[in-house]
């Protein structure tokens, strides 16, 4: 491969070298749960009757002893809202908000989570997915880790409930961008935030704006993080995930639906309108093809070069599989996973630019 072959390698090693540094800055939540103020939780729901109720039990069981819950049922069509009637009836913190939908220049996520903060008082506002499932400490968690680190925003990630294939080829490309465009303690470039869990203090949300002030985004995470940075808010991303479990990615098929919809959401924060979208995907798409495919054709045919790289993806994914709790022996997929990613990334691309990207029955941009 000669020179370029070299460089190739060194850029392999110098993105890996990256990546092992940001996972560094990802602390761990504090092991001991503060309980300082009152906390709302606010849990957006659509079509979530799977998994609703093993988020609201975990809720339920919170140590924290100031908790509020609130779901929106944004226009379900299954039986979301007769499941959250059930876990109201049993326990008065709990309230069902239901919903019809997103008005015109709203993302259907975020009018939910606006709707759900609506004439809120608590202190903390903390947002998390349908298809999460929290341990009892980890409201507390998060209000030590806000405490430990002097911040207003807080988020966290939930570990895959089993090891699959979505979590070995699909999640690692992601992670490796977002550490390369973001930051943990949001000082630099956006702010790190992940949708599955954000705690934020509630006059600090509403300093910001709320969520009327990114009505339109489908980056509902780091947009709304950088928007409460850019307020004069403090944020961090935390490792909670022996905490928190997610089982929305943990089928193969519904971990690409999944990923497509942030890859088309994500765009939002780089580019306007189809066009936009599709070239900056597809541009992701090849160029991840490439960085997974080159080195290993030509590591088999030989070529030490080839063989650093396809090691340096692989140790790469061997750290991101130890931080998530999955299996480590997935690493020998490290250069497979870029492949995949953009294969992943050419198929959003399409669906961006003809507008035909949906999730759970809306459309991806609008």
């Amino acid at each position: 491969m000669g020179k370029w072959g070299v460089l190739g390698a060194a850029l392999v090693v110098a993105r890996t070298a990256i990546t092992v540094k940001v996972w560094r800055e990802v602390e761990r939540l504090p092991g001991q749960g503060v309980h300082d103020g009152s906390v709302t939780v606010v849990v957006p729901a659509r079509d979530e009757e799977r998994t609703i109720d093993r988020c609201l039990t975990g809720l339920r069981a919170q140590d924290h002893p100031d908790l509020r819950i609130v779901v929106v049922d944004d226009a379900s069509t299954d039986r979301t809202a007769e499941v959250v009637r059930r876990h109201a009836a049993e326990d008065p913190r709990v309230r069902l908000v239901t919903g019809s939908g997103p008005p015109s220049g709203w993302a259907g996520k975020v009018h939910a989570l606006h709707v759900g903060s609506a004439g809120v008082d608590s202190d903390w506002l903390l947002y998390v997915d349908a298809d999460t499932e929290a341990a009892p400490d980890l409201v507390g968690r998060l209000l030590a880790g806000a405490r430990r680190w002097d911040v207003d925003l807080v988020s966290t990630s939930g570990r895959g409930t089993r090891p699959g294939p979505g979590w070995w080829l699909l999640l690692p490309p992601t992670n490796q961008l977002l550490f390369e465009t973001t930051t943990v303690d949001g000082r630099r470039g956006m702010a790190l935030a992940v949708g599955h869990c954000i705690l934020v203090r509630r006059e600090t949300c509403e300093r910001a704006g709320g969520w009327a002030a990114i009505a339109g985004s489908r980056a509902d995470d780091v947009g709304f993080a950088t928007l409460v940075r850019d307020t004069g808010g403090r944020t961090r991303y935390a490792d909670g995930s022996d905490s928190l479990t997610t089982s929305g990615l943990d089928a193969f098929g519904d971990a690409w639906a999944s990923m497509r919809k942030s890859m088309v959401a994500g765009t939002d924060l780089y580019s306007k309108g189809p066009a936009g979208a599709f070239l900056g995907l597809v541009t992701a798409g090849v160029a991840h093809i490439a960085y997974g495919a080159v080195p290993l054709v030509a590591a088999l045919r030989g070529s030490r070069p080839g063989l650093v790289a396809c090691l340096a993806q692989s140790a790469a994914l061997w750290v991101f599989l130890r931080r998530t709790r999955q299996p480590r022996a997935a690493a020998v997929l490290g250069p497979v996973a870029p492949v995949v990613f953009g294969a992943l990334s050419l198929e959003a691309a399409w669906h961006a630019l003809r507008g035909t990207a949906r999730w759970k029955g809306r459309g991806m941009r609008g």
